[in-house]
């Protein structure tokens, strides 16, 4: 059962011919043609089983929509970590939930290690009320102009898209196509994380990295990068240099689609490694409903193919894995 704690996070990469790389056009995916869905469909169940990640251009989201979520994280990045528009949000007022978590604040994913990330976290937009109802903190927001309605408006197109590719993924997993979509509502935890990598080339080692070895907990990630610095594990295992400039997102697999499979579909290992140029990224992370339970469908286990997985919610996994990474930091 590969994951986080199986990852290597000192083995080398290597540079990936791009002309290989699938970057798929997702246009037929909000379109009525039909046969060119079922062309694209094939498409990245390919790439899933034979490549492990995919990059996709042609999307539902405007490029006006990302640039602006672009220009609103560097005005927030960019100020001081002493300005009191940035302590106000800073995530220790929030359990860590949510706003801003500082340089080095990073869980690590990897004894021994060091983040050199600085991030900005916020999940769905809900009134006080249902955010009461479901226990979950609210979204804070710097008081910079134009923020928050450029970072929500990225949210959402790409909550759009994400809901379009879970139709494809619920179909690769055999179910009905509003399988995920059914249990990802109000209350899954999708968070959208700007992360600001400075440059930090001099500092670079086995301890200090831009974000170390692991998967993601939910069920797959929707990455815009500005610059070079992804790696991700292909299929084989093998670490692979990402380029930041195909398409407009890269997708990643996480935990709960390799979980919902049994392995057929195998979540994909990343890690961001220093660079000398200044980085920026926007994941969204698309979770189930905190409280629905993920194991394996029926489909995938047998006589042959026993369970691999304990059943587990999508929330308590995620404090497993951020209760795992809270000990590494504590032992390194």
């Amino acid at each position: 059962m590969p994951g986080t704690e199986h990852l290597d996070q000192r083995a080398p990469s290597r540079a990936l011919d791009r002309t290989q790389l699938p970057n798929l056009d997702l246009a037929p995916l909000f379109t009525g043609d039909a046969t060119a869905r079922d062309e694209l469909e094939r498409r990245i169940r390919n790439a899933c089983l034979e490549t492990g990640f995919f990059y996709v251009h042609n999307s539902c989201v405007d490029e006006g929509v990302i640039q602006n979520a672009i220009a609103a994280a560097h005005a927030f990045f960019r100020m001081p970590d002493d300005d009191p528009l940035k302590q106000a949000v800073h995530n220790r007022h929030f359990g860590k939930k949510k706003g801003w978590g500082p340089l080095f604040g990073e869980p690590a994913y990897q004894p021994g290690t060091v983040a050199h990330v600085e991030s900005f976290d916020l999940g769905q937009q809900l009134d006080s009320e249902r955010y009461r109802e479901l226990g979950i903190e609210p979204n804070v927001w710097p008081d910079i102009c134009g923020f928050r309605d450029a970072v929500q408006a990225y949210y959402e197109a790409v909550t759009v898209m994400g809901r379009a590719l879970s139709e494809v993924f619920s179909d690769m997993l055999g179910m009905e196509r509003e399988f995920i979509n059914k249990h990802s509502g109000d209350g899954a935890p999708r968070t959208l994380r700007l992360l600001h990598y400075p440059e930090n080339q001099a500092q670079a080692d086995e301890r200090n990295v831009g974000i170390s070895a692991h998967t993601d907990f939910e069920c797959f990630t929707i990455m815009n990068q500005t610059a070079d610095g992804l790696e991700l594990t292909n299929i084989e295992g093998v670490w692979c240099q990402a380029p930041s400039n195909i398409g407009s997102f890269t997708v990643v697999l996480g935990d709960m689609l390799e979980r919902f499979s049994n392995g057929y579909l195998k979540a994909t290992g990343h890690r961001v490694v220093n660079t000398p140029w200044q980085r920026f990224s926007m994941v969204l992370f698309f979770a189930v409903n905190g409280d629905y339970e993920v194991s394996p469908l029926p489909q995938f286990t047998g006589p042959d193919t026993p369970s691999r997985y304990t059943p587990v919610t999508q929330d308590q996994h995620i404090r497993n894995e951020l209760e795992r990474a809270a000990a590494n930091q504590q032992s390194g």
